[in-house]
């Protein structure tokens, strides 16, 4: 089996992994009362330690991001609509919120070949300056997305000025202090549903 297979093997089965957790639950919980808007994965889906170069050039690790609430998109700057769309609802939402400095955004490219650290950079500042961008090799990069359940391709698109395009999951996900991921987004969601769900989770402490 050669390692292409290998990887669209695991990303399946991380797949597969998701859709269970998501069928079990159903696509929202009761907490405490609290209706979560998101899809809710109970139990809480770990995430391994990993380690992805940022903007700023030096290596980032989720355990840089624990004790917060973490917002993790895969996506990429050349993106024509699902990427910017979902940016901006990220930001709408924090906008919305009282303290949105207790919520880390990090955005994964999935297209490191365009994604220099100046692009993407440059990118994300148009939507915070707070959010943090991570482009590494596309390899080192499959390995985070299997652990999230997600997946990436290069497409040709050979009518597109940008000379191809990357398929890719649309999903926003949601990380506990802990580093699980405990809710997800479909693409298209309210920003004011994701607003109100970070607002409960960091009423009941988390974050």
């Amino acid at each position: 089996m050669t390692l292409h297979s290998k990887i669209n093997d695991l990303i399946r089965h991380g797949l597969s992994l998701m859709v269970i957790s998501l069928v079990m639950v159903g696509c929202q919980s009761l907490m405490g009362g609290y209706e979560f808007k998101g899809s809710q994965l109970d139990p809480p889906l770990p995430v391994p330690e990993f380690e992805l170069m940022s903007t700023t050039g030096e290596p980032f690790h989720l355990s840089d991001a624990a004790g917060r609430l973490t917002l993790v998109y895969f996506g990429y700057t050349f993106c024509p609509d699902v990427c910017p769309l979902t940016m901006a609802d990220v930001k709408q939402a924090l906008a919305q919120m009282d303290n949105p400095d207790q919520v880390n955004v990090v955005f994964i490219s999935v297209d490191p070949e365009r994604d220099t650290p100046e692009v993407l950079a440059r990118y994300l500042h148009a939507f915070s300056p707070d959010f943090i961008g991570l482009t590494d090799d596309f390899e080192k990069t499959q390995d985070v997305m299997v652990a999230f359940g997600a997946f990436a391709e290069k497409e040709d698109a050979a009518d597109s000025a940008a000379g191809y395009l990357v398929s890719h999951t649309s999903r926003l996900y949601l990380l506990d202090p802990q580093g699980e991921i405990i809710l997800t987004y479909s693409f298209g969601f309210e920003p004011d549903d994701l607003r109100a769900d970070l607002e409960y989770l960091l009423e009941q402490g988390e974050g």
